[in-house]
């Protein structure tokens, strides 16, 4: 053999090992059929409508063809995919199920649990397998048959226990399993703690070893319970192409290069119908289905626009994560690109402006000038002040004015401290210490001689918090709500303690 072959022989090896593992591939939109001012049509339409989607990606034929990404996010930090954990939770399910951990999704759930079960227990709760904890239709009294991404009050219950599992499997049954769909996170944390207990380790560990691992997906974020079971229905955090690689991987039927990380007929049966939500609305082993479009287009979906989405027939993943986006309102411009199953021309000033929308994109506000402050700033500033007990955890805050253009912050939420500074100049500052330790954008401004809007956006997380201050004497009272619309007009009143 040459040294030309050798040397060639040598770098195709090497560039199967990064692509995709690694890196991906990156190439013109034309490249691979779309058009790159359709996809500047895209972009200029979230920035237009002031559509909270934090991240766009495309990619066709293994390789990117568009990567949006909005300010304030930048794709440096792992975001939250919400309930999109659930149809990974389910791809760890299918490899336990290969790996002859679980028999099969026929199997019985809660003896997989290895826990002491009430003896008076109701015999449909026996009758609870795998397949229908994944497919949403265990016959729980938990959860609603006709929304899902909404606030679940039987996972609110569980989370406020102090043992999640014992909690999940005292809810009572409604049904027969296997009749009804209903959408309950609770099942999806039952799979979790069966991975567990049948193979010795978390989500995690396991996803480490068998999925992630394979895959290069490196850094995540994933909370745990208080017994330490990774949260098997939401709030893991993923990079966007980290992302993609999980829809990649399912497009190829679960074959990753020449390995196949879980079995085709895992990935062929996840994408059957095992309920129907509405019309045109399936749901399979933890994936949505989009009946209304043949072939059928699986998502994993997860509340406030987070999104992988795989169409096989077009060889396409897409991927979105948002701040609580309808990402439906934008999908049929994206699509709309795409204009050929080959090669098209290049377009050279389609490319001129897609980079220029890429680019306004990634660029926050400019700033402003800072009025004059009220009197009341130099009386609130650096006071901390507490506030009655409440839904939200909200238990303290205190803002320190400077006079310059910023703010100083901190914020109590729960056992988390938020601390930073707030921009008064329309350019949020940013801080690495909001929510677990991820970053938050945050800016300000008085309305008022005694009322201040506060403005804080979690970045890589979903929540997008807006508060309303009213000072009055050594009061305040905070009224909350969340730009996704998780909850809206929460009041709470504080009381000045001043700092310790």
């Amino acid at each position: 053999m040459t040294f030309a072959r050798v040397l060639l022989a040598f770098c195709t090896v090497l560039f199967a090992d990064e692509w995709p593992t690694l890196r991906w591939k990156e190439a013109t939109p034309e490249a691979h059929g779309f058009d790159s001012a359709a996809f500047a049509d895209a972009v200029d339409l979230v920035l237009q409508k002031k559509i909270p989607i934090h991240s766009m990606l495309v990619i066709r034929h293994g390789a990117v063809v568009l990567d949006a990404n909005f300010y304030p996010y930048a794709a440096k930090v792992p975001h939250d995919v919400a309930s999109v954990t659930k149809s990974v939770t389910s791809i760890l399910t299918g490899i336990a199920i290969d790996k002859g951990f679980i028999k099969s999704v026929d199997e019985l759930a809660l003896p997989l649990l290895k826990i002491s079960l009430p003896s008076d227990m109701d015999p449909r709760k026996r009758r609870i397998t795998v397949g229908n904890l994944l497919s949403m239709t265990s016959g729980l009294a938990c959860g609603d048959p006709h929304v899902a991404h909404t606030v679940e009050t039987e996972l609110d219950a569980m989370r406020a226990s102090a043992d999640w599992i014992k909690y999940a499997v005292t809810i009572p049954m409604s049904m027969e399993p296997g009749k009804e769909f209903a959408y309950c996170s609770v099942n999806n944390h039952l799979l979790s703690a069966i991975i567990k207990a049948q193979t010795g380790d978390t989500l995690e560990v396991f996803a480490r070893k068998h999925l992630f691992g394979p895959l290069g997906i490196k850094e995540f974020l994933w909370p745990v319970d208080p017994q330490g079971l990774n949260h098997g229905w939401g709030d893991l955090h993923l990079y966007p192409r980290d992302m993609a690689k999980l829809g990649y991987l399912y497009l190829h039927e679960g074959k990753w290069g020449e390995r196949q990380i879980v079995s085709s007929a895992w990935v062929r049966s996840s994408f059957e119908t095992r309920a129907m939500v509405r019309e045109g609305v399936g749901y399979g082993f933890s994936w949505w289905l989009n009946l209304a479009r043949t072939p059928r287009i699986p998502e994993a979906e997860g509340r406030g626009g987070q999104r992988i989405a795989v169409v096989p027939d077009k060889d396409l993943v897409v991927v979105y994560s948002s701040g609580g986006a309808d990402t439906d309102d934008v999908s049929p411009t994206l699509l709309k690109a795409l204009k050929s199953d080959g090669v098209l021309p290049p377009n050279a000033a389609g490319m001129v402006r897609l980079k220029r929308s890429l680019a306004t994109a990634r660029v926050g506000a400019r700033a402003t000038a800072v009025g004059k402050l009220p009197a009341v700033a130099a009386k609130v500033s650096g006071k901390r002040y507490e506030f009655a007990s409440n839904a939200l955890g909200l238990r303290s805050l205190s803002l320190t004015f400077g006079g310059g253009a910023e703010a100083g912050m901190e914020m109590r939420f729960g056992e988390e401290l938020w601390s930073g500074k707030v921009g008064l100049d329309g350019v949020r500052r940013f801080s690495a210490k909001g929510h677990q330790g991820q970053p938050m954008a945050v800016l300000g401004g008085w309305r008022g001689e005694s009322e201040f809007g506060l403005d804080v956006d979690l970045v890589s997380n979903i929540t997008h918090i807006l508060i309303t201050l009213r000072y009055s004497g050594d009061a305040v009272e905070a009224e909350l709500r969340d730009a996704t619309g998780s909850f809206n007009g929460v009041k709470v009143r504080g009381v000045a303690v001043g700092l310790q």
